[in-house]
């Protein structure tokens, strides 16, 4: 067993090198939030760890002249003591000669890596030809981020929280719609309402309507635990406290102006609420609450620990304000949305996050930027070539896509992406418009078209020739315009 003051020295080193591990953390220049989200998580995980090796030292000082006795008995004995301590630790080595020993600093290099970077490095190491290189870099792309952290992430949020970045209130909406006399919200309508002191407000102030107030609580804190590891919570609760005892005072509630404390009832106006306070039913609960004191002071409990409940939901709704605006933001842009796009989109998140994942896996060498084939490997330069793919074509009705190669660009023309923004201007996609990108051209070529056609049906009459009986020949107009006057 190690001395006290060898117990001492470790918990010291390690608290040391575990901050210069969350400096080292707070240095990096990091651009994904999800890398950034685990940054977090992993500062918070050291922290906690500082605070049980602090812990420890204090415990070990709490035990009365035990560190003091060790201290006095080596420099009693000097030398001796040293070379008895010297001893025992080559014997333990000798009854142990294939022991593992790694560094502690070992543990916290991983540290000083950055995640992009290595992600870059991984990308390189591919290319690389001597497997010598190959393995110098492995040691280098080691970071703190690993395997079982995007697991734990991907399981952390809910599809709507989209890894910490909008709050999801879903459950607490529908606990909110089942309460008596709620406003009928959409969800929409209730992120913007849900702090309000309208929606606060409840009639009948049940069971069921501290349960609401406890979830919302409750989501908000595990939010903040999830999305925001470092964000200190318990000065938050706190200050929120201080500010709720200087404001609150008993019997008044300032979001329930027509409100009656004795029936745990609300009222929408002054006159009911003052036939109410007249009626021999609220006499009754006045008279029993009188002849009760301990009653009396547990209602008044109620009512205030009803009323931080309140504050503390508006108090958390405040810290993540930005956060609510962006997820109504999100969830207005999600309703314009067809469910084609819905999908469509849910289709590249699933696509990005794979691919996020699967960054340290192989990457295909592919410096010329050549188009993939069918396995997924870039195809030959020589088929590149046959086929002009280096020639990039863009057309502007089709919103500027690009299309490499005569073949493909010409063969958009007939697709149903061209067809449907034809429409969308007003054109047919008939064979004239092809090989036309461009929106004024085809606009353009559209005015001649339909000049032409004018033209066309006017002519009609003068191209048709009639002839009379005695052999005269006319136009069509001329001649119906002489039958009609019986001169034919």
């Amino acid at each position: 067993m190690d001395s006290i003051v060898e117990q001492q020295r470790q918990a010291h080193e390690d608290v040391e090198r575990m901050e210069q591990a969350i400096v080292d953390l707070m240095l990096q220049n990091l651009t994904k939030h999800r890398y950034r989200l685990i940054r977090e998580q992993k500062i918070n995980e050291l922290l906690e760890q500082i605070q049980m090796r602090s812990q420890v030292l204090l415990d070990l000082e709490k035990v009365e002249g035990l560190g003091s006795k060790e201290s006095a008995r080596m420099e009693e004995r000097g030398f001796d003591e040293f070379y008895d301590r010297l001893n025992d630790i080559r014997s333990y080595h000798y009854r142990n000669p294939d022991l593992m020993v790694r560094p502690p600093e070992m543990e916290y290099v991983k540290y000083k890596h950055n995640p992009e970077e290595a992600d870059e490095k991984r990308k390189r190491n591919i290319s690389l030809e001597t497997a010598e290189d190959a393995v110098i870099d492995e040691d280098i792309l080691e970071t703190f981020i690993d395997e079982d952290d995007e697991h734990k992430l991907e399981t952390m949020f809910s599809g709507e929280e989209k890894f910490g970045r909008y709050v999801d209130l879903n459950e607490q909406h529908d606990m909110y719609l089942n309460l008596k006399d709620a406003q009928r919200l959409t969800y929409l309508e209730y992120l913007s309402e849900f702090a309000a002191d309208s929606a606060l407000s409840s009639r009948r102030k049940d069971k069921q309507y501290e349960e609401y107030l406890d979830s919302l609580n409750q989501y908000f804190e595990g939010y903040f635990a999830r999305a925001m590891p470092l964000f200190n919570l318990p000065k938050a609760r706190r200050e929120a406290q201080e500010a709720f005892d200087k404001e609150y005072k008993p019997g008044s509630d300032s979001s329930n102006l027509l409100f009656c404390s004795v029936c745990q009832r609300q009222f929408e106006k002054q006159t009911t609420l003052s036939a109410h306070m007249n009626s021999r039913k609220h006499q009754k609960a006045v008279q029993r609450l009188q002849t009760e004191p301990m009653a009396v002071n547990q209602r008044i409990e109620q009512d205030r620990q009803l009323a931080w409940r309140k504050y503390l939901v508006q108090t958390y709704a405040k810290i993540l304000e930005d956060r609510i605006k962006d997820t109504r933001a999100n969830v207005e842009r999600r309703q314009a949305l067809t469910d084609e796009e819905r999908q469509r989109e849910l289709q590249d998140e699933e696509v990005s996050i794979d691919g996020d994942a699967d960054d340290a896996g192989e990457q295909t060498y592919n410096p010329l930027n050549l188009p993939l084939g069918w396995d997924g490997k870039p195809i030959p330069f020589w088929l590149y070539k046959l086929h002009g793919l280096g020639v990039k074509f863009t057309c502007e009705i089709c919103g500027n896509s690009v299309y490499r190669g005569r073949k493909a660009y010409e063969r958009h023309f007939q697709e149903s992406r061209h067809a449907t923004n034809m429409r969308r201007l007003g054109l047919p996609n008939t064979k004239q418009f092809h090989g036309i990108s461009s929106i004024e051209e085809a606009l353009a070529l559209w005015q001649r078209v339909e000049q032409e056609a004018k033209q066309n049906e006017v002519n009609v009459d003068t191209f048709e020739e009639y002839e009379d009986s005695e052999g005269n020949v006319f136009n069509k107009k001329t001649f119906m315009d002489l039958k009609r006057q019986g001169l034919i």
